[in-house]
Formats: C-alpha cells, structure tokens, sequence
C-alpha cells in the first residue's frame, strides 16, 4: 500500500507531501490543474522513462519519494532478499531527474537501475491509465489475466515444465536424426581430420612453448652479441668498466665526504649502484653461460612450428586454439557413430512427453474453460450499472494449430455492446469509453485474487454521469474494500464515496505557474463537490448536493 507521496520540482509541482490509507482515493481538479501530474510522479518513482522536460523550470533537479507499506507483500519481499537489499515492512522508492538528463533511482536508499525498478514495481501498483489499458487489448495480456482469475499457477507451472521437458527431447531428437543423415557424407572427412589432428600429435600448450623458444632460439647471435657487449661495459678491459669507474669513483668521494651530508648520499647511493651493478654482471653472465647456439633444435622447433601452422590453416583455426578444435571433432565423430544406435531410444521418450505436455495442456485448458466462463458471466453483470446494460462480454478459447509454450489455445475477449449490433473481439469493437469500464468490470472481479495492493485509475469515467457514475463510485468502493485504489475522476458522485480526497488546483502569479495537491478535509470536499456538480459558482443547493453525496 502507498503510504507517502513526496513531490519537488516536477513540471508545476513545486513541492508536494502526502500521507495517504487504504480504501479509495479521489484526485479531482479543473481541466489542466495538474492531476495527471500526480500520476506521472507515481509511474516515476516506479520506473517509468524520464523526460527532461518534466524538471521544473528555473531548477536542477526533480525528486520524487514513494513510501510502500509491504507487510502482506512475500513476493516483494523475496524480490529485495534476492537483490541483496535491505528488508523491512517499509520500502521508500527514490526517483532523480535532473535538467540535464541524468536520472537515479534508489530503492531504500541502495542505487538500482530502472529495468530494476520497474521489476519491483510490478509487485507494488497496477496502472489503469488510458495507455495501459490498451494492453487489455492485447491476447498475451487477456492471458495472463485469465490465469490471474482462474488463480491455478501451479497447474499451469506443471504444464509449462512437461512443455518443456518435452521440446528440449523433440529438439534432441531432430539434431540427432540431422546428425545421422549426414553421417554417411560427414564420417568419412571427420574421420580424415581426426587422423591427421592425431599424427600431429599436438599437446595443450605446447604450441606457445614452441612460439617462445622459436624467438629465442632464433635470436641466439643477437643474444650473444648484447650480453658480451654488456659484460665488457660492466667488467672492462684494462682501462676498467662501468664497475670499477663506479667504485673507483665512490673511493674518491669517501675521502672528502665527512661533514658533508650531501656528499655522504652521493656516497651511499654510488655504494648501491656499485653492488646493483656487480649482481647485474652476474646475472648477464649467468644468463651467457647457460646459452648455448643449436641449430638443430632450432630446426626441429621451426619444422613443428610450420605443421602447427599449417594445419591451423587447413582447419581454419588460430594455432592456439588447435588443441581444442581437436577435441571437437573427435567428440562430432563419435556422436555421428553413435546417433543411429540412440534414435529409437529417444523417439520413445519423445513419444512419452508428448503425452505427458498433452495430458498437462489438457488439465490446464479444462480450468481455463471454467474460468473462462465465471468471469464472462460476471463481467457481463457488471456492465449493467456501467452504462452498458445491454452488453456482453465472453472470454473465448481459440485452440492452436499445435502446443505452444502458454498452452493449447490462445485467449480472446469478445464484446457486444448491444443486442442485434456486431459484436467481436475487444480490440476492434470496443470505444475508448467502453474500454476502460470493461478494464474497470473485470478488474474489480479480479482485485480479489490479485496480489498487487494498490490500483491506479485515471479518468475510468470519462463519457459517463448519473446513475452510472454512482455505479462507478460504488465498484471502486468495492475494490478498495481488497486494494487500495486512487482514482483521478471528474465525477463527483465517485469523489463522494472515496475514502480520502485529494484536490490539485493550479495558480499563476507574476508568470509563475504552481500547481498545488493537498488533502480535503469534510468541510472542503463538500465545497469541491458542490464545485463539480454546479460548476465555479457553488450555492447552498449544490452545498446541500454535495454533502448529501458524501453522506450516501
């Protein structure tokens, strides 16, 4: 359940803070005033796409703050357990948006990504916004919302396990019978590389052992002629090296260095370098010592070198990669060899997930039929005080040509607005006014079975008035008495019977545009009732209206 609502700097909310409970909530104001603005922070916080032009101008940054209670939420809860974060009967979403484009989203103070919010927030808020319910339109949707009704997940996880047990074997089983029908062609040139691949004989590893001694090896006048070059410059002829000059040096500079400190680091630094150079010279000379030139070896390593490469080529991989390639083709021969022996085995199992898949799909579609039915059934009773007293609503089950992973048939909601006019599926018949009081009937027969705790409606009322509207006011009442709903209406028989009353009203001073969302207490929604009923000028009659609407 929302809890808290925290506004600043979005569009012309400057600065918006509310506390809201369960029931149902009304959001009314004039044309303009900035309803849908309430909304549009909802869906920010919940991880919807930002836009910079929503940062109100003048400012750096928009920042909005939705508190959840989620004490009767397991699967919210799961959800932070597996993301590693913080656990608590409360969850505080934080969205950031800055003038310059730059967005942030946090969930209990821990940085998310959106995709990871927008994850979370489809456990917390079920959007009925005029886009979302479009989706109403679409048959993967009108699936899932069946299923949702007929509340059978596991049956439907069992089948979707047999499903896939038995594609994975069936998929087995084609590669398998693919394999055995090349086998013929492919065993025989398989059977030719692998020879080869064998006689080369080619150990992990041993081709960037051979790289490196090649280089060396090849090297070998080089390394003799630096590592000579070197020991003459570090020992010296008779005129003496780089060692003796240096310690030659040091002896000359302890001579004058007492109560000289700078002479006396020259000294010690020149007593390191003499020592440095000294273990270098033994080093090279070690190095020089155990070098020795072997032309044969040398060839040997160039000759295997060039079967490596050559190969490699052939087989159209890196050299290094040569080993593994290797054991590729020795397992594909062996697996051709083997494929003719394990097809009959495995068109036995096939055979036999099928008919399990089958026998799931057939369960699955047996509850989905009575599903289907109940909820037509009390859709369509719904729509009388909806303004649609003659319509009917079925939920159909089309069957597919073969399995398919969601089952054995594809869902279609069918409506007919009236008796003798064409009816046919939802997406082609319904009007937009139609559509969201159908997204209204079915969502109050569902809310019941949902685990999502708070319901978003905008404008389900449009094109209604009257007795429909009150019908309207007393459906959402009914699905507040499971879920908490916010409505944004311009209805005033539906603000009436709403639990909390939130106003949004507009102000513009000195070409400064804000826009304001508080809470109502009685006295000030009779007063924003008698306004929707009789316009701007509110009489003792409308007052009398209104309150009389509040009291029904």
């Amino acid at each position: 359940m929302l809890l808290q609502l925290n506004v600043k700097n979005l569009a012309t909310l400057a600065s918006v803070d509310l506390e809201l409970t369960g029931g149902c909530i009304a959001v009314t104001g004039d044309t303009g005033a900035g309803k849908s603005l309430i909304l549009d922070a909802l869906e920010l916080a919940l991880g919807a796409r930002a836009d910079t032009g929503l940062v109100r101008a003048g400012t750096e940054r928009a920042q909005i703050i939705a508190e959840f209670d989620i004490a009767r939420l397991p699967s919210a809860k799961n959800w932070l357990r597996v993301n590693e974060l913080d656990q608590d009967d409360e969850l505080v979403l934080r969205r950031t948006l800055t003038s310059e484009g730059r967005s942030k989203a946090y969930v209990n103070g821990t940085p998310i990504s959106t995709s990871q919010l927008r994850e979370l927030s489809e456990q917390l808020v079920l959007m009925h916004t005029q886009h979302a319910n479009q989706k109403l339109l679409q048959p993967k949707h009108q699936l899932e919302l069946l299923d949702e009704f007929a509340d059978q997940s596991q049956t439907l996880t069992t089948f979707e396990t047999a499903y896939y047990e038995w594609t994975s074997a069936l998929s087995a089983l084609q590669t398998l019978k693919t394999d055995a029908s090349r086998a013929d062609t492919e065993r025989e040139l398989l059977a030719f590389q692998v020879e080869e691949l064998n006689s080369l004989n080619l150990k992990d590893g041993e081709f960037e052992q051979l790289d490196q001694e090649q280089r060396q090896l090849a090297s070998g006048d080089t390394f003799i002629r630096v590592t000579e070059q070197s020991l003459a410059l570090l020992a010296g002829d008779d005129n003496g090296g780089i060692i003796n000059h240096t310690e030659r040096l040091l002896t000359n500079v302890n001579q004058i260095a007492d109560g000289y400190s700078r002479l006396q680091n020259a000294s010690i630094l020149l007593d390191e370098a003499a020592i440095a150079l000294g273990e270098a010279r033994n080093e090279i000379q070690h190095a020089r010592d155990q070098f020795e030139i072997d032309p044969e070896r040398l060839q040997f390593v160039e000759d295997r070198l060039a079967q490596i490469f050559d190969l490699a080529r052939k087989h159209k991989v890196e050299p290094g990669h040569l080993v593994q390639h290797h054991e590729s083709l020795k397992s594909r021969l062996e697996g051709i060899a083997e494929a003719s022996d394990r097809i009959p085995m495995l068109e036995s199992k096939v055979a036999q997930l099928d008919a399990v898949a089958q026998q799931r799909a057939s369960e699955l579609t047996a509850i989905r039929s009575a599903a289907a039915e109940q909820l037509s059934r009390q859709v369509t009773t719904n729509f009388h005080g909806l303004g649609m007293e003659h319509g009917t609503f079925e939920v159909k089950l089309i069957p597919n040509d073969t399995l398919k992973a969601t089952g054995a048939e594809i869902i279609q909601f069918f409506f007919q607005p009236n008796p003798g006019q064409q009816g046919g599926p939802l997406s082609k018949i319904a009007s937009g006014g139609e559509l969201s009081r159908v997204s209204l009937a079915i969502q109050v027969i569902a809310a019941t079975r949902l685990a999502t705790p708070t319901l978003v409606f905008d404008e389900v009322d449009v094109g209604i008035g009257g007795k429909t509207a009150a019908k309207v006011g007393n459906l959402l009442t009914e699905l507040a008495s499971n879920s908490q709903v916010l409505v944004v209406t311009h209805q005033p028989q539906v603000a009436g019977q709403a639990d909390q009353h939130l106003h949004v009203q507009k102000k513009t001073d000195s070409d400064v545009t804000i826009s304001k969302a508080y809470l109502l207490d009685r006295e000030q929604r009779i007063n924003e009732i008698a306004r929707m009923l009789g316009g701007h000028f509110i009489t003792d009659s409308t007052r009398l209206a209104a309150a009389e609407l509040l009291r029904g």
